[in-house]
């Protein structure tokens, strides 16, 4: 079993931990997580072998304000690396006309509690997809970043479940 009672007691210790890494207040916690402070105090005094069960959307909003992923809060460990290269594969093996419908796409109320976009991943797609469609096109602007990040982010709604082509 996944979770074990040591990584979910030990939950209350990395909620704490990150919260003074961020030198945020309990209070302050509440303001910028949204997760009422009492519950918040819970969370961190639970004691050793109690359950804990923080409720999903507590989780993500704590896991959020804390720049942390909600795997990492819960049970200690942090995947985002490998899925997070594997966003970068699937996006830099986008065509042109992928880049553009997936840009069109509605967004969704759905939680991308995985997806940690920094300025340098950003950066680093948009400098591969302007070599890629328009290095040689002379007077040609490129994508921009706001473009580029509202395309991941469009991207990651919409993302295909299967290793099918991209067809549109």
């Amino acid at each position: 079993m996944r979770e074990s009672k040591k990584n979910l007691s030990a939950f209350s210790l990395r909620l704490k931990e990150a919260r003074k890494n961020r030198k945020y207040t309990q209070k302050k916690l509440e303001e910028v997580s949204g997760v009422y402070l009492k519950t918040i105090q819970r969370y961190e005094n639970v004691k050793e072998g109690e359950p804990i069960n923080p409720i999903a959307l507590n989780l993500l909003n704590l896991a959020q304000a804390l720049d942390l992923t909600p795997e990492y809060l819960l049970l200690g460990e942090d995947n985002m690396n490998i899925y997070m290269a594997q966003i970068k594969a699937e996006l830099l093996s986008l065509s042109i006309t992928d880049i553009h419908y997936y840009n069109k796409q509605n967004l969704t109320d759905k939680v991308l509690s995985h997806l940690k976009l920094t300025d340098e991943f950003i950066n680093e797609i948009r400098m591969e997809w302007n070599k890629k469609y328009h290095a040689k096109k002379p007077g040609a602007k490129g994508f921009y970043s706001n473009y580029v990040q509202d395309t991941i982010i469009r991207y990651c709604h919409h993302r295909p479940l299967s290793d099918e082509s991209l067809v549109h």
